[in-house]
């Protein structure tokens, strides 16, 4: 297994394997939408990817944004995607991914990483939490549905 940061000459490469990420959360293919989202946000550098493979297969990714805690006065990571769908050991690959995102945060002495993810999704759940992620008991979260034509915004309901 390799765990290697994404650069814009992993395009290609990572294109179906988002599109098949979103479309796993009930979402279109939307192929050349994906192709200019990751684009920018990799030209730009507005996000930070890790990559998995195990030989030249790509496994499986990992997709984290930056922010910033007022009340931590830090930097923040905001753990935004994570899709394994290849590999014979999913559950190393995940921990490998979740070990660069870990270097990352801890480089860029970040507060701390922040994830949501699906109740129902139960497996993600048990690697945040034999990881070392916390539940957060004292927050609930919410959001501003800003239109009701997104396909994204009908997936947070």
């Amino acid at each position: 297994m390799d765990i290697r940061a994404c650069t814009i000459d992993d395009l290609e490469l990572l294109v179906p394997a988002f599109d098949q990420y979103r479309q796993f959360y009930r979402q279109e293919s939307q192929v050349e939408q994906v192709r200019e989202f990751l684009k920018s946000l990799i030209e730009e550098e507005k996000s930070k990817i890790f990559l998995s493979f195990e030989g030249d297969e790509l496994t499986g990714f990992i997709q984290l944004y930056p922010s910033f805690s007022s009340i931590g006065l830090g930097p923040i990571w905001v753990l935004n995607d994570f899709f394994i769908f290849g590999g014979s050991d999913r559950r190393q690959i995940a921990k490998g991914l979740l070990d660069a995102a870990k270097m990352l945060c801890e480089a860029s002495k970040a507060v701390r990483v922040e994830v949501t993810t699906r109740k129902e999704n139960h497996r993600l759940h048990k690697i945040y939490r034999d990881y070392g992620f916390e539940k957060d008991y004292k927050y609930d979260y919410y959001f501003l549905r800003l239109s009701k034509d997104e396909p994204a915004s009908t997936m947070l309901k």
